[in-house]
């Protein structure tokens, strides 16, 4: 699979040390591990519509994620994208009539496309300069200016880091907005399930992807159960009488199969991926140069971003460039900075104007080596 890196930078320079460093590099399942799943469905002549792989898929990566969360009592809808399982759950979730759904602008922008086909309208918030996320306390203190009450919250989890579920669940408790997750890049960081929906991406650029694809997480049952049947047109598990508005949401055979086969190898391809964060945090270590809280440790990602100060931000992007380097703003701005919703309404944005241009992806993937490794290091802490 290509990844679109049209908006980052990339190593073109001949001769210098960043050369052949990608910042980016997808693994899933080989062909030969795919055949064996691959005959099933060539035996069953089922493709999709909830086939018998689609069912195993969802059983497997049920009971991983059950066990690796210590909660049996999780469920999972699958989903055709993790931006189509954001809009499933507010759909399911939201105040129906209300016109706003709270999220941060510092988000991928699909969050927000997912909000608008949910039916509502982002309004758009600032974040925590340390977690880069929206808070309890940031909506609470935003709620006495908004011109009316939310149909709901929609939290976002900061390039797969986990999310604060307990703070989340008070806040519900307290205020009476729902809330939603858009844990996109955060399946395998998971620590806890919720009742409320943690929505993921199962694409191919995290750390568990399948190509294309997503999952709606929680430990409400009925709520599984009405999503599960929002993929298929609406239908119950007992009856062809559409019984819910939904639509053509689910996932094929095919890539339940790519699902299955990842699953088998998923331990290995986490371990391979700490391995490199830690290499980073080694090479960075009690420099000015940061990384998310626990990064490497409690939690992993294909998308690893460093902070850079202020003060030295534009040299050691300019560094990283004569060195040859890959870097991305993963996220770009903000929601606010592109076109398509540049007229949103908002509060004061002033923490996800000034985190946003420091906010660095560096080159992370299976494929990297140590020596990768600390020629970006040593170019991320160049001073002029």
């Amino acid at each position: 699979m290509r990844v679109d890196l049209s908006n980052a930078k990339t190593a073109e320079i001949a001769g210098v040390p960043g050369r052949g460093i990608q910042i980016l590099v997808p693994r899933l399942p080989s062909t030969d591990e795919l055949i064996p799943y691959l005959r099933r469905i060539d035996a069953s002549h089922w493709y999709s519509n909830y086939g018998p792989l689609w069912q195993e898929f969802r059983h497997k990566l049920t009971t991983v994620i059950a066990r690796r969360t210590h909660q049996p009592g999780l469920m999972i809808a699958l989903t055709s994208s993790g931006t189509t399982a954001i809009e499933l759950a507010l759909r399911a979730r939201a105040h129906a009539g209300r016109r706003y759904c709270l999220m941060p602008s510092y988000t991928f922008i699909a969050s927000a496309h997912a909000v608008c086909n949910a039916g509502f309208e982002p309004f758009l918030l600032d974040i925590d300069g340390s977690s880069l996320t929206l808070t309890p306390e940031i909506v609470a203190d935003a709620l006495p200016k908004l011109p009316e009450p939310p149909a709901a919250v929609l939290v976002i989890s900061a390039y797969g880091a986990p999310p604060d579920i307990p703070a989340w669940d008070k806040f519900e408790r307290d205020y009476g907005i729902p809330v939603v997750f858009d844990a996109a890049a955060a399946l395998m960081s998971l620590e806890m399930a919720a009742r409320q929906p943690l929505c993921v991406s199962l694409h191919a650029t995290k750390v568990f992807g399948i190509g294309e694809g997503g999952a709606v997480l929680s430990s409400d049952e009925d709520l599984i159960e009405r999503i599960t049947a929002m993929t298929g047109f609406g239908f119950t598990a007992a009856s062809r009488t559409s019984a819910l508005r939904g639509g053509n949401y689910r996932l094929s055979e095919y890539a339940a199969s790519v699902g299955l086969a990842a699953l088998d190898s998923i331990d290995t391809k986490i371990n391979a991926l700490k391995k490199v964060v830690r290499t980073y945090a080694t090479q960075l270590r009690n420099s000015p140069v940061l990384m998310q809280a626990d990064v490497g440790e409690r939690w992993v990602t294909m998308t690893l971003n460093v902070v850079l100060p202020s003060e030295t931000a534009a040299t050691t992007l300019h560094a990283l460039d004569q060195g040859g380097i890959p870097w991305r703003h993963w996220w770009g701005l903000g929601c606010h900075t592109h076109p398509a919703f540049a007229n949103l309404r908002a509060l004061d944005l002033s923490m996800t104007r000034n985190m946003a241009p420091r906010v660095v992806g560096v080159p992370c993937h299976t494929e990297l080596s140590d020596d990768a490794v600390q020629t970006v290091c040593e170019h991320l802490l160049m001073r002029g």
